[in-house]
């Protein structure tokens, strides 16, 4: 891509991002650092830069991100970086976050295509571009000028102050009711009251979890939801192109998206209910591990027991084992408020990882 716009026009478009309302957190990765030196070198910068960041090391992208991606320069490293760069701008009284991950010239040839993968989250949306540059076309210092012109260009679009980027990409917009779920002011969003929940992360959706909810209804009595979480303890929320994939494989009225990574924030979220769960998922919430500490995962389960919380433990492989509820050592509260399942009663042993695994082995 040549962008065709001057240097007088990015100035102006620069000022324009100013001169807007909004404030948010930007982080650049591999390249694109120009784009924060562009917009700190025009007046009027602190109206809309709250923060900035360079997480260039492989260490330091970890640590900022909270996981380690697959890839550093991918569409989805830049939606993860732009939710975290959200998480950061509203904790910083600002609205969006924007992010740059490129793979451009270095000293050493790279076998992989020379390229930049932008995105910017707010509470409605969620948007990507994609850049292809000429391998070898230009210098280190070329690459660099076309991903600064091309950032500005879509942080003006997305600020709703310059023309849409002219780049492949993507847009996702929230879901009635799911603008409040990101920014905290409600906990969960949902069409349908049920008696039991089975949490996931649904990546992808399984026969093994339809067959467990079917199975868990049946021994319960009652209705049984699939509850997804938006928020995960350590790394970024979900942003809205990934969860209206994932959301697109349920029907409708058969799911409840909360922002309660935890069980006892569930519990508060959605009152007193039956988690149906698995023998690993039980374990984190045994360990002391996943509450910060003793004292505070024993209070957790008291509070969780006192607002008639339960757990349908079903087993799951470990191994070469397979672990049942009556494999476990839990402490005794916790253990007074779960119901095992015999694993001659039910068996199934499809994993989420394994699927993913498989079907990125296909690719």
């Amino acid at each position: 891509m040549t962008p065709t716009s001057s240097r007088c026009d990015f100035g102006t478009l620069i000022t324009a991002i100013h001169e807007s309302p909004r404030r948010g957190v930007l982080t650049v990765t591999g390249g694109g650092s120009g784009v924060l030196s562009a917009l700190l070198s025009v007046a009027g910068a602190s109206a809309t830069v709250l923060e900035a960041n360079v997480p260039y090391a492989e260490g330091s992208l970890v640590d900022w991100l909270g996981f380690s991606p697959p890839q550093a320069c991918s569409d989805e490293t830049a939606r993860a970086l732009a939710m975290r760069a959200f998480v950061r701008a509203t904790e910083l009284g600002g609205d969006f976050g924007f992010a740059v991950t490129a793979s451009l010239r270095t000293v050493k040839p790279k076998r992989g295509e020379h390229r930049a993968h932008l995105a910017f989250h707010d509470a409605a949306t969620t948007q990507t571009w994609d850049l292809a540059l000429e391998k070898d076309a230009g210098s280190r210092a070329d690459e660099e000028r076309t991903v600064t012109q091309t950032a500005l260009a879509a942080l003006a679009a997305a600020l709703g102050v310059g023309a849409p980027a002219k780049l492949a990409g993507t847009v996702a917009h929230a879901k009635p009711g799911f603008a409040d779920l990101m920014l905290g002011r409600r906990s969960h969003v949902a069409t349908a009251d049920f008696d039991a929940l089975l949490p996931g992360a649904f990546n992808p959706l399984h026969e093994g979890h339809s067959r467990l909810r079917s199975d868990a209804e049946r021994r319960l009595g009652g209705r049984v939801g699939y509850e997804l979480c938006i928020a995960n303890v350590d790394k970024p929320p979900l942003d809205y192109i990934e969860l209206n994939d994932r959301l697109a494989q349920f029907d409708a009225g058969e799911i409840v998206v909360t922002n309660a990574p935890t069980f006892l924030a569930k519990a508060r979220a959605l009152g007193a209910t039956v988690f149906v769960v698995g023998t690993d998922t039980l374990q984190r919430v045994a360990s002391p591990e996943y509450y910060g500490g003793l004292p505070e995962r024993d209070e957790a389960i008291r509070e969780m027991a006192a607002m008639g919380c339960s757990f349908l433990v079903y087993g799951r492989a470990d191994g070469a084992a397979f672990q049942t509820l009556d494999d476990m050592n839990l402490p005794q509260p916790l253990a007074a408020i779960c119901t095992g399942v015999p694993e001659a009663e039910f068996r199934i042993d499809i994993s989420s990882t394994a699927l993913r695994e498989g079907r990125q082995d296909s690719r």
